[in-house]
This record gives C-alpha cells, structure tokens and sequence, in this order.
C-alpha cells in the first residue's frame, strides 16, 4: 500500500517568489489550492481548508520562509483533526530548492498513509492520487506559472 505521494516540479522563478505566489500565506497557497483557508496559518495554529461546502481542518507543523510549509490533517471525508486518532494524521510537506538556474524545485510530498487502518486507507489513498486529488490540484499550480 503507497505510504507517501511525491511530486517534484520546476518553477521558473527564485524560491522567495514561489513562495510568496505560491505557498507562504493563506492568499498564496489558496491561489491554487483550496478556495480558501480560514483560520490560524502559524506554526501550532488550526486552520481550515475549504472547499465549498467541504472544511477540511489542519494543523501546522512547519513554516520557514521560502524554504518549507507543512501541516497535518486527515485526508477524506473525515477531515476533523478530531475525527479519528492523532497518530492516523498525513503530513503534507512542500519544499523548495534553488537550481543552478534561478528557478525552483518544488516537492509535495504528503506521507503517513500506512497510519490509516483499512478502508479509511484506502479512501485517502484514492482521493490522494486520483485526478480530484493532488494531481487535479497541483495541475491548478502548474496552470498558474503556465508551464
């Protein structure tokens, strides 16, 4: 069963500028993915990802200028921070990498799927790789820098 999701892509423009377009605040990354964020976008803060009707909370995790954002939450339907156990929670982690050429490496990995028991796992799991997940949004992402 997949444990993590990765992709990497290319940005043509310097980390600062991917992440403040792109990642660093609840204007950039809901620029791309979700509608909106609501909430507590610092470090230790819950905040909510929304999609319509949908409130997908998180927690997080990680916030370093123009290098990473990361945040827990529960991928699927029950998307609470208290839905189900803290340890069941995914990690969805973005980084971003200078190349030789001025432009950057973004990755997206989100892991902790093996922490899901059964069908819930195989929920996230189909969500997160189906084309209504990461890759749906993250074709929004490439769509914004027209690559």
């Amino acid at each position: 069963m997949l444990n993590a999701f990765y992709r990497e892509f290319v940005l043509p423009a310097d980390p600062a500028t991917v992440w403040q377009r792109s990642i660093g605040s609840p204007g950039a990354l809901s620029s791309w993915f979700p509608e909106r964020i609501e909430g507590e976008f610092e470090v230790g803060g819950r905040f909510f990802l929304v999609w319509g009707d949908t409130r997908c909370e998180a927690r997080l995790i990680e916030s370093v200028p123009n290098v990473s954002l990361a945040y827990q939450w529960h991928p699927g339907e029950s998307c609470s921070l208290d839905a189900r156990p803290e340890e069941e929670l995914t990690t969805v982690w973005f980084s971003l990498t200078p190349t030789a050429d001025g432009r950057t490496t973004l990755r997206l990995v989100e892991s902790g799927f093996d922490r899901i028991p059964g069908p819930q796992q195989a929920h996230a799991v189909e969500m997160n790789t189906s084309d209504d997940g990461w890759d749906g949004e993250l074709a929004k992402l490439v769509h914004q820098w027209s690559l």
